[in-house]
């Protein structure tokens, strides 16, 4: 073992580390152990994209870039982890990787993080396959209680093999809509798009059915009927152009036709200035059907924005029904969307209320600060054993 420990890091391949169009996992790959390269010496291994270099080094972090092929990814990363000889292999989101690199590396300690059901369900791998995965894991991190007992429900894996680490916030970008500097900031964008008198809903993410875009369009016109001076904003983006995701796109461009003046939809967002879209709305809708755990929730309301969304995954864990926020049924999205809505606008203090509330919930609990803490508790378990 190296005098600060070693820990590997293989993302999915999916998306370049560090990238504009990341996904959370590798943004929550990067605020970690940006935050722990004092304490572990971290070896990320990921995806190349064209202007980026195989070898990088920042600090204690060390980037191993490959194009990614689907049957040469790991391979190659495997070759180079007997390089590297981390004391911790630590894999994201992908189940499969974790017995193919048990195969190689038998002694080492393997931590398989997953942040969604998706490739712990078909048709992505099957429950034989996954509990074998998890069986050759020494510990498994999820991001929400709600998956952890997803991962109890659908198979025979020890509880005390799952650590539950929720994600964070970075409260240096994500700041209060009601400080100087930010408050000036807001005025100008609600000028820019000449919104200056108006309600403003945001909805931020994927333009996929499952994250419920529709039920927000579907509800507008009776929203707007209650108060014409709502707008919806829709900054989000499709990672893919599938033709599935392509036709949910043009059924949203459809649905919001008929209220073009209410309904807007932005070009894309970076996130480097995400934290000014929430610190312009005056709420955040979150109508999924499966949120995992929902990093927007804890972004908007780190700046002062409650939330609107379903009382399903892990979303429960992050908002505080009434103080924080409002959970509605995920049965009766569309109507209780409109109720909802209706009366938090009529009441403009107890949204504020519900802001203020809201960013100290995310000051005690949902920082990088504490995401890293638990992480390099667990890093210290496992190198101790």
């Amino acid at each position: 073992m190296s005098q600060k420990g070693k820990v590997a890091i293989i993302t999915p391949g999916s998306f370049p580390i560090p990238g504009v169009k990341s996904s959370s996992v590798e943004r929550v790959v990067l605020k970690v152990t940006e935050l722990l390269q004092e304490e572990i010496d971290f070896y990320i291994l990921g995806k190349k994209t064209l202007k980026q270099p195989f070898y990088e080094k920042k600090g204690s972090i060390t980037f191993h870039r490959y194009h990614f092929q689907y049957k040469t990814y790991i391979q190659q990363i495997i070759k180079q982890l007997q390089d590297i000889e981390p004391d911790i292999i630590q894999i994201e989101n992908r189940p499969r990787f974790v017995k193919m690199v048990r195969l190689a590396m038998p002694k080492v300690k393997i931590i398989l993080v997953m942040q969604s059901t998706r490739f712990m369900s078909r048709p992505h791998i099957g429950t034989m396959e996954l509990t074998a995965c998890f069986e050759a894991a020494d510990a498994i991190v999820v991001n929400s209680h709600f998956l952890k007992e997803y991962i109890l429900k659908e198979t025979p894996c020890s509880t005390s093999k799952i650590e539950v680490n929720h994600l964070g916030v970075d409260v240096e970008q994500f700041q209060s809509k009601w400080q100087g500097e930010q408050k000036a900031t807001v005025v100008r964008l609600k000028r820019e798009w000449k919104v200056t008198d108006k309600k403003i809903l945001l909805y931020m993410g994927r333009l996929i059915e499952i994250k419920g875009v529709h039920h927000i369009l579907e509800a507008m016109p009776e929203i707007i009927k209650n108060d014409p001076s709502i707008i919806l904003f829709i900054a989000g983006i499709t990672l893919t152009t599938t033709p599935e995701y392509t036709a949910y796109e043009r059924r949203l461009q459809k649905l919001a036709e008929k209220m073009k003046e209410h309904v807007i939809f932005t070009p894309f967002v970076p996130h480097e200035q995400i934290q000014h879209w929430y610190q312009l709305a005056d709420l955040l809708v979150v109508p999924s059907e499966a949120e995992p755990f929902g990093l927007v929730n804890v972004e908007a309301m780190a700046t002062g924005t409650p939330v609107i969304a379903t009382n399903s995954g892990g979303i429960p864990e992050i908002i505080d029904h009434g103080k924080t926020g409002i959970l509605i049924n995920p049965d009766q999205v569309r109507d209780e969307l409109i109720s909802q809505i209706s009366s938090l606008f009529l009441t403009p203090a107890k949204l504020k209320q519900m802001g203020e509330a809201g960013m100290l919930r995310v000051k005690n609990h949902f920082t990088w600060s504490h995401t890293a803490k638990r992480q390099l508790a667990l890093y210290r378990k496992l190198l101790q054993r």
